[in-house]
């Protein structure tokens, strides 16, 4: 009883510790101060603190002070200690995921579109101009001017949820620990970056589970079927361009698979955007309008435990339910018998584009 009213004090401590340091974070932001460390740094150090932090009486600010903290101080590692605290909130996930050598698809085609805030956002309708077909003119002395379309679109946006568990042998605690945080960085991006990247460019519909893929409900463009790669290329390219224009969009993007992306770098002076990740298919080459693509993240949880019972697999269900006969999902994993930790990241993000601003062909020769 004793330990675990210990340990509901010490959450309770955690707690109000996060609550003010999220206060200060907010009003330094307002005074447009900030820590020196990386959006990307912050987030890596909260998984660090979180993985770290689970053998028994082992606290976040025994594992800061250790890591992090200037091993000549003498005092305690406090919230009001600079930059203490500041990787127990993980509020910088955008920056997480677009910064590094492997940023997502998603970062990298956002920072060409509008990016938004979802956090606390139940259903955000943002308006968007459909194609017109007449916006005024030229008009002779006393003549009337003709009158504009004012008419909108909307798209509507709202967070989902992805989700990942990692997991790591628990000597990563006693024999990794100067590269854990490297680890931690790469392990996390790429399964978040299968998760989301692959919904981004796949031709699936959207759901109370994720958004949909851009690809979906957007018939393909019949790629060219010249022999020459190059002359193939410009056709194809000069028809992707012309299906975004059509749509009402004006700077395409180009999303490819790496192979695509070192046929592009031999065209001389190519001046769109490219963003490469290999969650698009060989041979598939997609179009977006830059400006008309929305995105948004919300909140973000990292966790860490050495005592949950996992179900491994990919369609993962619950241990056991009860019924006649009752089922059990199998194979299932103790983190605590096989001395296993596991990282679990959760974020929420989403993304939308108006109809007729995207567009895509397969089997490409180029």
């Amino acid at each position: 009883m004793t330990y675990t009213l210990e340990r509901v004090a010490r959450q309770a401590t955690e707690a109000k510790e996060l609550a003010v340091h999220t206060s200060r974070a907010l009003r330094d932001l307002k005074r447009g101060t900030k820590s020196g460390l990386s959006g990307r740094d912050r987030f890596v150090r909260h998984a660090v603190l979180r993985a770290l932090a689970t053998g028994p009486g082992v606290t976040y600010e025994d594992v800061w002070r250790e890591r992090y903290a200037e091993r000549a101080a003498t005092g305690p590692a406090m919230i009001t200690t600079p930059n203490w605290a500041t990787e127990l909130a993980p509020v910088d996930v955008g920056e997480f995921l677009a910064e590094g050598t492997a940023p997502l698809a998603l970062s990298r085609l956002a920072a060409l579109g509008r990016s938004i805030s979802l956090a606390g956002i139940g259903t955000l309708r943002i308006p968007y101009r459909p194609p017109l077909a007449e916006v005024g003119g030229w008009i002779a002395e006393g003549s009337p001017i003709p009158v504009d379309d004012l008419s909108v679109g909307t798209i509507s946006l709202w967070p989902r949820k992805a989700a990942a568990v990692s997991v790591f042998s628990a000597e990563l605690r006693k024999r990794a620990v100067t590269d854990i945080e490297a680890l931690l960085d790469v392990a996390l991006r790429a399964d978040l970056a299968s998760i989301i990247d692959g919904a981004l460019v796949d031709d699936q519909p959207g759901s109370a589970l994720r958004p949909p893929g851009l690809r979906y409900n957007v018939a393909a463009v019949a790629a060219s079927t010249a022999t020459d790669p190059l002359v193939a290329m410009r056709v194809d390219l000069q028809k992707l361009v012309g299906e975004i224009v059509a749509g009402g969009g004006s700077s395409p993007v180009f999303v490819v698979n790496p192979q695509q992306a070192i046929s592009l770098a031999f065209v001389p002076s190519f001046s769109y955007p490219i963003v490469d990740t290999p969650a698009v298919p060989r041979g598939v080459v997609l179009a977006v309008d830059g400006p008309s693509f929305i995105s948004g993240s919300g909140g973000a949880v990292v966790d860490a435990s050495k005592d949950a019972v996992l179900h491994e697999d990919t369609t993962p269900l619950a241990i056991g339910t009860a019924g006649t006969p009752p089922t059990v999902a199998a194979p299932v994993r103790s983190l605590w018998q096989t001395d296993m930790l596991a990282v679990r990241a959760i974020i929420e993000t989403a993304w939308a584009v108006p109809a007729g601003r995207s567009a895509w062909m397969e089997g490409v020769a180029w």
